[in-house]
This record gives structure tokens, C-alpha cells and sequence, in this order.
């Protein structure tokens, strides 16, 4: 007798289990492909912020200021204006300030005022413009101007709001160096054109009240007769090194002469 298999499943049942397949192999999405992984580059280093030059000298603008160091002082604030690229920067203030105030306390009037010439953009900021005057009071030889600009520039470094202390101190400190080598440089001056003035005449030309005034003369050898009111400078010797003075030193010259002869008519 001959084995005989299981029963063939009817041809509807056969069809239907074939559509079933069809559908599941249709449903299945295909396999996505392995994406490349793409190499991205890195990103650029920040910009290298340039350090300012002013505010990185302005230190050993301070140690040369109060050690008086006036000729050193100059040729590192002229170095640092050389090679500083943005000259319109306020913090070139910090070195150009005590560069000019350097200059008038050795008397280089004339290069004084080539500096504050070279900012031009700069003369409305009330710390550029005191300088600026002083610097030209003093080319002009008008002295009761020149104290008068004096106590401007330092009521503007006194204000509790000036917004750079430090710089405020090295400008108080030059300031008053400025003022006693000026009134030194007075007495010399005085002394080659007078052979003897009035006691307010004097005054006027150190902005000095006789109490503060008359202490200071004998300090430099004048004598002071009290019943004419008449100061007499000493009689003084060149010193062997001394060498005639520039334009600016002639230019008070000159206007101490004109008051001399004024003062005679």
C-alpha cells in the first residue's frame, strides 16, 4: 500500500498564504545604507585680541614719573608712540600727557607744542585741552596764565569721577614739578632783566602773596628792602657749561625785558 502524504490544501488556501508572504515582504522597508561618516574641519582659533601698548607702558610711566626720571621718561613714551598702531585711542592719553608735562618741566617748550599738535582729534577732552593751554601759556610767555592753567588741569585730575586715579596722581606729581622748576627758571630770568622790582610786580610774575613769596626769594639770594617794598635779585655768574638759550627761553626773555622797560617809562 502506498504512503500517502498529507492532504493538498485547497488552491484558494494556497493563494491567500501566498498573498499573505507577498504583503509582509512588501511591508518590510529595504535596509538604509551605512551613511559615510563625513571628516567636518576644526574650527579656527579666536582672533588673538592685540594687547594696548599705552596701558601696558603706563606702569613704568608711573616708576619713572616718581623717580623724576624726566629725560627717560621721554624716549619710552616717544618709543611707544612710534610703534602703537591706533593713535586715537583715549588710553593714549596715559602716555601722551605725562610725554608733554615731561617736556615743559626740561623746558622744551617748542617740542612740547609739536605734541599736543599731533591730536588734533583729541583737544575737546577737558584733560587734552588743560594741557594744550598750558603748553601755550607757557610758549607764550604770559605768566599769570600759565598758574591759571595750572590750577585747571588740576581741578580736572581732582574730580572724585576722573576716570583713570593712577593717571590723575602722575599728573598732580608732574605738575608740581613742573612748578618749581618754572619758578626757578623765573628767578633766573628775572635776574638777567631786573636789577630790582617791586614786591607786586613779583607776585604777579609767581602768583605768590608776599608771605609765600618772600621766603622763596631769600631762599634764591634776593634781598628784600621792607621800607620800599623793593626786591633785589643777586648778582650771579654764568655757570662755565652755560649755553645760549633757545626760542622759547628768548621769547620770556623778551617779555620780561618789554615789563622792565615798561615799568621805567
Amino acid at each position: 500500500m502506498a504512503n500517502m502524504g498529507p492532504p493538498t490544501p485547497p488552491a484558494e488556501i494556497q493563494d491567500e498564504v501566498k498573498m499573505s508572504e507577498a504583503s509582509t515582504s512588501a511591508a518590510e522597508p529595504p535596509a538604509a545604507p551605512v551613511a559615510a561618516v563625513a571628516t567636518q574641519p576644526p574650527p579656527p582659533p579666536p582672533p588673538v585680541q592685540l594687547q594696548d601698548p599705552y596701558q601696558l607702558i603706563f606702569p613704568r610711566i608711573i616708576e619713572l614719573a616718581n623717580q623724576k626720571q624726566w629725560l627717560e621718561l621721554i624716549d619710552t613714551a616717544e618709543t611707544t608712540e612710534i610703534h602703537a598702531i591706533n593713535d586715537q585711542q583715549l588710553s593714549r592719553l596715559l602716555v601722551i600727557v605725562p610725554l608733554i608735562l615731561a617736556y615743559l618741566i626740561q623746558n622744551e617748550i617748542p617740542i612740547a607744542t609739536l605734541v599736543v599738535k599731533r591730536l588734533p582729534n583729541m583737544k575737546s577732552i577737558p584733560l587734552m585741552k588743560a594741557v594744550g593751554d598750558l603748553t601755550l601759556a607757557y610758549s607764550s610767555g604770559v605768566y599769570e596764565q600759565i598758574h591759571s592753567e595750572v590750577n585747571t588741569l588740576s581741578t580736572i585730575v581732582a574730580q572724585p569721577d576722573f576716570p583713570e586715579p593712577q593717571l590723575a596722581k602722575v599728573v598732580q606729581s608732574m605738575v608740581a614739578d613742573f612748578l618749581i622748576s618754572f619758578r626757578n627758571r623765573t628767578f633766573l630770568l628775572l635776574a638777567r632783566a631786573y636789577t630790582s622790582m617791586s614786591l607786586s610786580l613779583a607776585e604777579m610774575y609767581f602768583n605768590m602773596s608776599a608771605d609765600e613769596l618772600l621766603p622763596v626769594a631769600a631762599n634764591q639770594g634776593w634781598t628784600y628792602d621792607v621800607s620800599s617794598k623793593i626786591l633785589k635779585p643777586v648778582a650771579t655768574k654764568e655757570p662755565t657749561s652755560f649755553t645760549a638759550p633757545g626760542a622759547s627761553s628768548l621769547s620770556e626773555f623778551n617779555f620780561i625785558a618789554q615789563s622792565v622797560s615798561q615799568l621805567e617809562l
